[in-house]
């Protein structure tokens, strides 16, 4: 042990009594109902609900909040759906771009053949038109094996020029080309590429835009569900004033089931009718509104499908 061991404070790591001094590193501590968010508040804000609504799912928000959160998804749909249309035209630009270069190859490689210029290895189109050549042959071989004794036919048919036909042959030799032109370029490229220069870097490479969105979603929880602004339901909560002291100016109010006439915390189950949007605690919901079919504030019809329960944190 060193000298001054106990007072030596430059060690690497924090001592028991340290890191009680710091209230440095992991602690844990179990985390009450109080602690969670209010059963009033809205889940985007975390603060009490400003002209309140509710989701098909029983999440309440601010009317204010929602709006913006279904605007901002709106948008971002749009631009992927823009996104998505730019990466579709960009391709068919390079798909034009290599149609292109390929026919201008098989017209030059054309011309210099008919004029003796170009050699047989040099020709980008060599392995492809042997490939195409020994296919030819073996149709052919395949044919007159199968059908040795048939007799030819006398009549000859006259010969029509199928413009269809010549178009359908020229874009499949343009596409043939494209790809061997393609497949020459690779070979080309070294087999272990500079990974500092940044055409050749991993993250430059160009892979296919999804979309990850298409309708607009519920964030409250993690598996998210669909939400539209005609979906929303307005929430009415029953307030009554709180007793309170002559010194107090102003009197508290609170939420309160209007059938059992108790007070709303956060351990209490809501339940809110979908028709008008009337809060009750969910005993009462059962009890009263389940048997009768009616809201008993308003007495406006209620099924069964339109009682649903609101979902706190």
């Amino acid at each position: 042990m060193s000298r001054h061991s106990k007072n030596n404070t430059a060690r690497s790591h924090f001592t028991y009594a340290e890191r009680g001094m710091l209230e440095y590193g992991t602690k844990k501590q179990r985390l009450g109902r109080d602690s969670m968010r209010d059963f009033d508040a809205c889940f985007l804000c975390l603060q009490k609900a400003r002209d309140p609504v509710c989701c098909s799912e029983g999440h309440l928000s601010c009317r204010e909040c929602i709006y913006e959160n279904i605007l901002a998804q709106k948008l971002e749909i749009q631009r992927q759906a823009e996104r998505q249309v730019q990466e579709q035209e960009q391709s068919k630009k390079d798909q034009e771009v290599k149609e292109q270069l390929a026919q201008q190859i098989i017209l030059s490689e054309f011309e210099k053949s008919q004029m003796g210029v170009l050699a047989k290895s040099a020709s980008v189109l060599s392995k492809h038109t042997k490939s195409n050549e020994d296919n030819t042959d073996e149709t052919k071989k395949s044919s007159t094996s199968s059908s040795p004794n048939d007799t030819p036919n006398p009549k000859k048919r006259p010969f029509e020029f199928d413009t269809e036909e010549l178009e359908k042959m020229t874009k499949q030799e343009i596409q043939n080309v494209a790809k061997a032109v393609e497949e020459q370029a690779k070979s080309k490229k070294p087999v272990l590429p500079s990974f500092w220069v940044p055409s050749l870097t991993p993250s430059t490479r160009q892979s296919e835009f999804k979309v990850t969105k298409l309708h607009t979603m519920c964030t409250a929880i993690e598996n998210e569900h669909k939400i539209s602004l005609k979906n929303l339901i307005p929430v009415k909560f029953e307030m009554a004033v709180e007793d309170h002291d002559e010194t107090e100016t102003k009197a508290k109010e609170s939420s309160i089931c209007p059938i059992c006439r108790k007070g709303f915390i956060n351990t209490t189950k809501l339940s809110i009718l979908k028709a008008c949007g009337h809060v009750y605690c969910e005993s009462c919901c059962l009890k009263f509104i389940k048997k009768d079919g009616r809201c008993q504030s308003c007495g406006q019809k209620a099924k069964e499908k339109d009682i649903i329960s609101m979902s706190g944190e």
